[in-house]
């Protein structure tokens, strides 16, 4: 039975954790362990996880200053217990179903090369807030995970992954120095140096409440409101990122021409031109792509 250290973030999140922890203790078929790192919370949530490590044995947690929800999975990185055979990350008010976590190693042990960095990720289910009510992401991913995917999108969301020790010693030991996403580093981590595969299935109860970031996308007009408020977010983030990526890795990697041509792309109009014709870097939907290229065009990703 292969062991999954559980790495999860927590802020203020008192109303829905213990459904949370609940369901990543009812796992089948894997030894649990489970870190979880206070970002600084100002309601019972402590005193919740405190509960639940007295009475859990496998569940320990430690506080902190409030960094934000990348740092503070950032920090939990570097304090995972290497000794175990996967780690996961997980959101503190959304609910695995039973089979999340055999599902990924299942699927990340089909792999040839098992010593390389290997991420798994999948779809999720949107529901409600009582999780009375769910609904599957209404598009999906058409083309293949890489590094040219990797560089302008990531389609591994944080509360889905799944990776190996080799990927979480790389990662531990090249992190981000300025801002960053811990689960798109993961993506970008994989992708260059080892595997990410991607399950079209889902295993998740993605909870939609007024505190998330990502609301429930259920028509096409609301799909592109979107789209254009996630533009407008990542704005020249995607070079910043690349330049990122670049100072951390100093080691070659295949492609890493195309990690240089986003990092510098905005330095002239003849780069910008190479990195808009440049078919291995790709977006998922073709419109997005499109749209993308035209971003990139003025300059402005």
């Amino acid at each position: 039975m292969k062991h999954i250290q559980v790495l999860m973030s927590t802020y203020n999140g008192e109303k829905y954790i213990k459904e949370q922890l609940e369901s990543i203790i009812a796992q089948k078929g894997v030894k649990i362990s489970l870190l979880v790192r206070d970002d600084g919370s100002s309601d019972r949530t402590a005193a919740i996880l405190k509960r639940y490590s007295q009475e859990h044995e496998n569940i320990s947690y430690y506080t902190g200053n409030n960094l934000g929800a990348s740092k503070s999975f950032f920090d939990l990185l570097k304090k995972a217990d290497h000794s175990a055979d996967y780690f996961a990350f997980s959101d503190q008010d959304d609910y695995w179903l039973p089979d999340k976590l055999i599902r990924a190693v299942k699927m990340l042990r089909q792999i040839k090369q098992q010593d390389i960095p290997l991420l798994y990720g999948s779809m999720v289910t949107y529901a409600s807030e009582d999780l009375q009510n769910g609904q599957a992401v209404s598009y999906r991913n058409r083309r293949k995970t890489g590094l040219g995917n990797a560089l302008v999108e990531n389609i591994f969301m944080g509360c889905t992954e799944v990776f190996n020790r080799s990927l979480l010693e790389l990662v531990s030991s090249h992190q981000p120095k300025g801002e960053g996403w811990h689960d798109w580093w993961l993506y970008l981590t994989a992708s260059a140096f080892g595997k990410a595969v991607y399950d079209r299935n889902a295993y998740i109860l993605y909870r939609q409440h007024g505190g998330n970031r990502l609301g429930m996308q259920k028509s096409w007009s609301q799909r592109w409101r979107n789209r254009f408020s996630h533009f407008q977010q990542l704005r020249h983030s995607l070079n910043r990122q690349a330049v990122q990526f670049l100072k951390a890795f100093d080691a070659k990697y295949p492609d890493k021409d195309l990690v240089w041509l986003l990092a510098h792309y905005r330095e002239s109009p003849g780069l910008r031109l190479r990195l808009i014709a440049e078919k291995r870097i790709y977006r998922q939907q073709k419109m997005d792509d499109l749209t993308y290229r035209l971003l990139f065009l003025l300059g402005l990703l």
